[in-house]
């Protein structure tokens, strides 16, 4: 059985001239509907990510230690010679050994 939206629908239109048949009513005739069927086409977007690269340079402090050193010269005691010691004569006496690297057991090069 059809049901009737007579908000929707509109008064019953005349109709051209029909034969009768078993006394049939005019038709109600509802304004259009319209059915969407929709589909979905992919259409690319382009999206910029723009990228500034920074080089930092950071300054580290890290300690360098420096010495410095000072000679002082004073007066000492007075110290009595003996005969065939002295300055530059050290523990072998007048007969020292010969200066030099001396022997190297790798061998020189």
């Amino acid at each position: 059985m059809m049901q009737q939206n007579h908000n929707r629908c509109m008064k019953p239109q005349p109709m051209p001239p029909m034969k009768p048949c078993n006394n049939q009513a005019q038709p109600v005739i509802c304004p259009t509907q319209y059915r969407f069927h929709d589909t979905f086409m992919p259409q690319e977007l382009p999206v910029v990510h723009p990228f500034v690269n920074v080089n930092r340079q950071h300054t580290v402090q890290i300690p360098r230690h420096y010495y410095t050193e000072v000679n002082e010269t004073m007066t000492g005691q007075t110290v009595q010679a003996m005969p065939g010691y002295g300055p530059g004569m050290g523990q072998w006496g007048p007969q020292r050994p010969p200066m030099g690297p001396g022997p190297m057991p790798w061998g020189r090069r």
